[in-house]
């Protein structure tokens, strides 16, 4: 049914937000946890619960989705056959990944007991194992797997600080966000040289030659996501040179440009995401690989 050719993508895209989140905030809290204001260690324990509880809700939405595509008609998804073939497909064991990830992860955050810590960083293995078992990255071959697995690391702890920042941008304790994003930055360029270099072995293994960027659509919608993300990394740059240093001289004007640097990243962001998710569910690779 037709309903499915939007729904799959949109449903994409939430899943992809859900999951750099739970990513994301993990990473954030392993760099900067003894830097964090108590408020905000437990804003970013509640992030963390919630979007493994969105992350749940979207992976069932998934299944229904992979079921309704299966089927063709709506009420597909209440048919157990339709369903059970949902569920044993590539996609249906990628949502599953996701769903047992979301599930260890959120279980992790109830109790301060060490074991549950260990689950829940096996839980971001799943999450992200989730992510490259099924699509392109899974017809390449294990090399644009692994590249894609850590592409997928480092876009989580860049997308993934975007809401403690934007939080902490709000906080009276302005010398915290200072340290924090100015170890930030530090740390951003290690993890950007890292997203560089494998996004672009992994563009060059999915579409091996250059010419393919201009002469299909695929190659075009991947250099709009690129142009993108060129921005993103240009807004960054501000924050690093303009806005964080500002924070420290001037508090309240530092945060409310960082605050504003931080909202139009996230709008950024998300429509990077939507390309991605277009990429990779409604268009094929060029050459049909």
């Amino acid at each position: 049914m037709d309903v499915w050719i939007f729904f799959t993508p949109v449903l994409k895209v939430l899943l992809y937000l859900v999951g750099l989140a739970v990513v994301g905030t993990k990473l954030f809290s392993l760099h900067f946890s003894k830097y964090q204001s108590i408020d905000n260690l437990e804003y970013c324990n509640l992030l963390f619960q919630k979007s493994c509880l969105y992350g749940l809700i979207i992976s069932v939405g998934m299944i229904f989705s992979i079921a309704g595509n299966l089927g063709g008609e709506f009420l597909s998804i209440l048919d157990p056959m339709i369903l059970e073939l949902a569920l044993t497909s590539k996609a249906g064991y990628a949502t599953i990944f996701a769903f047992i990830g979301f599930i260890l992860t959120f279980i992790s955050t109830r109790h301060e007991v060490v074991s549950l810590k260990v689950l829940g960083w096996l839980g971001i293995g799943f999450v992200l194992l989730s992510f490259i078992s099924t699509g392109h990255s899974q017809k390449s071959g294990i090399l644009a797997q692994i590249l894609l697995l850590f592409h997928l690391i480092c876009v989580a702890f860049w997308l993934g600080s975007f809401i403690p920042l934007h939080n902490m941008c709000s906080s009276a304790k302005t010398s915290n966000l200072h340290v924090i994003a100015h170890r930030f930055g530090i740390l951003a360029v290690f993890y950007l040289v890292v997203l560089i270099i494998s996004g672009s072995l992994f563009a060059y293994i999915l579409m091996n030659e250059v010419s393919l960027l201009f002469s299909t659509s695929y190659g075009n919608a991947f250099l709009i996501k690129m142009s993108l993300v060129s921005l993103l990394l240009s807004f960054g740059a501000l924050n690093k040179f303009k806005n964080v240093p500002l924070i420290k001289n001037e508090p309240t004007v530092g945060s409310i440009q960082l605050k504003k640097s931080i909202r139009i990243e996230m709008f950024i962001a998300l429509l990077i995401l939507s390309l991605t998710s277009i990429l990779t569910t409604s268009m094929t690779l060029p050459m049909g690989g």
